[in-house]
């Protein structure tokens, strides 16, 4: 009887054992095997990228810049252009080795010989050309430039208020008044040059100035490029036309410059023509 009464709690753990046993079975069957209940993911359809059929990508690349394409300047005729008499250059020239060239803007008395002494800007704020001593001084180009040969030639001269010199830069304030002025004739002793204004600006001619200006004599493409947009975002009166804006390399600048005003401020009244004819 003892026997049999024993044998009953060895067999109730027999069995519990046995469902613990089939319950971990089945439950470690239900997390190792997918049913038909449980979504499988897709597989993606792409092939394997070998090096073989890989092609390195491109940057963008902007295209080539390339010259717009402008009209010849047509050169204006009468006999107020291409005037100038180079005999009258070379006989002040015999007078003083320091007359390079003559500079006349029809129509105003603009009518003078353009000086240089080499490596100085200053003898003629206050001599005349024949050398003597004269507070309205003479009409010179900067000692830097070669009015032959330089990309751009600057030309500086007295605004004057009796009107003489270079006075009449400041009418250039007034487009009327400018378009009817519109070229600038200059003569050296071997050649005679037509330039066309295309810009009269009011700008501080000193150091630490935004746009130097002046420092734009000799120049490469950058140069050029620069100083033409700075002309043309400095403008007060812009006189250019785009069938015929000056190209990169192919012409040449002079720059005439007076004082804005008779104060001493540093500012000043440019002009800048580019070359048309040669002869």
């Amino acid at each position: 009887m003892k026997k049999k009464l024993l044998m009953i709690p060895v067999s109730i753990l027999l069995l519990a054992a046995a469902v613990i046993c089939f319950g971990l079975l089945y439950l470690s069957w239900q997390f190792t095997f997918p049913t038909k209940t449980v979504t499988a993911f897709a597989e993606v359809n792409e092939p394997m990228l070998t090096r073989a059929g890989y092609v390195e990508p491109t940057q963008p690349t902007e295209p080539e810049e390339t010259e717009p394409e402008t009209e010849p300047e047509p050169v204006p005729e009468g006999p107020y252009y291409m005037s100038l008499d180079m005999n009258q250059v070379a006989s002040y020239h015999n007078t003083n080795p320091e007359v390079v060239g003559w500079v006349k803007v029809s129509g105003t008395v603009i009518n003078y010989p353009i000086m240089q002494k080499q490596g100085d800007n200053n003898y003629y704020v206050d001599h005349s050309w024949n050398g003597a001593w004269n507070h309205a001084g003479a009409i010179f180009a900067d000692w830097r430039c070669r009015l032959e040969a330089s990309d751009n030639t600057l030309v500086y001269g007295h605004n004057m208020g009796n009107g003489s010199m270079f006075h009449a830069i400041k009418n250039y304030k007034s487009s009327a008044w400018g378009n009817a002025h519109k070229y600038i004739e200059v003569a050296t002793l071997q050649h005679r040059y037509l330039y066309r204004v295309f810009s009269c600006n009011v700008l501080y001619g000193e150091a630490g100035a935004k746009f130097e200006y002046w420092n734009f004599i000799e120049m490469n493409r950058t140069d050029y490029k620069n100083f033409v947009n700075n002309i043309i975002n400095t403008a007060t009166v812009f006189y250019g036309d785009s069938r015929h804006l000056p190209r990169v390399n192919d012409n040449k600048f002079i720059t005439l410059q007076t004082c804005n005003s008779g104060a001493n401020d540093g500012i000043r009244c440019v002009l800048f023509a580019y070359l048309v004819e040669e002869r």
